[in-house]
């Protein structure tokens, strides 16, 4: 399987950097791309994303100037150009914990949805 994690971002360059360091670690070995999808951040979180990406060819940055902006439309425009199996949808402020994506992504080969929660017991 290929995974697709897609981020969309609105000013997180502080914070973009740590997360994509976080996901190559916990991905590993695993075939995966990294899909940040940025709404023309002014503090140019694209920017960092595509230096990045420079270094590491799973990283993708999806730098939105024309398009309508927005949570939603962000990650629709990254599923369009996603070429994963399976696909996870993360913040990129840092609030939601990747060290999970492992096991998320292995309960995904034998489920059609798997969606991780932090109001459920073991979510």
């Amino acid at each position: 399987m290929r995974y697709s994690v897609i981020i969309p971002t609105y000013n997180e360059k502080d914070n973009i950097a740590i997360l994509l360091e976080r996901l190559a670690t916990v991905l590993g070995k695993r075939d995966y791309e990294i899909i940040v999808a940025d709404d023309d951040s002014p503090d140019g979180t694209w920017r960092v994303v595509e230096r990045m990406s420079k270094d590491d060819s799973r990283i993708k940055c999806l730098h939105r100037t024309n398009a309508e902006k927005g949570l939603s439309s962000s990650v629709v425009d990254a599923f369009d150009i996603a070429v994963g199996t399976v696909l996870a949808v993360m913040d990129g402020d840092l609030q939601h914990d990747e060290s999970f994506l492992p096991a998320m992504f292995d309960a995904a080969e034998s489920a059609d949805i798997v969606v991780g929660s932090r109001r459920v017991e073991g979510g």
